[in-house]
């Protein structure tokens, strides 16, 4: 993933956390470019479908990578570690 690619994810989780400010720390979630959750903590990637992406309030990515979208993904991966 590019640099400009992992700022986009970032604006958009930020954007998601400006509106919904009850939702402090934690993950949002976000697949093909949108946001779909929320979550106080980095879970179980299994919960997940590979490729979504999860942001925390430092700015940094995990990606959920191997697994299926009926099982889930087998783990998260540091997509990129902060600005």
């Amino acid at each position: 993933m590019t640099d400009k690619e992992i700022s986009a994810l970032r604006d958009i989780a930020r954007r998601w956390r400006l509106r919904n400010q009850e939702h402090r720390g934690g993950v949002v979630l976000v697949w093909q470019g949108e946001v779909y959750g929320w979550k106080n903590s980095l879970r179980d990637a299994s919960h997940e479908r590979p490729g979504v992406y999860a942001l925390d309030e430092d700015g940094h990515a995990f990606i959920a990578e191997g697994g299926n979208d009926y099982d889930g993904a087998k783990c998260w991966v540091v997509a990129d570690s902060g600005h």
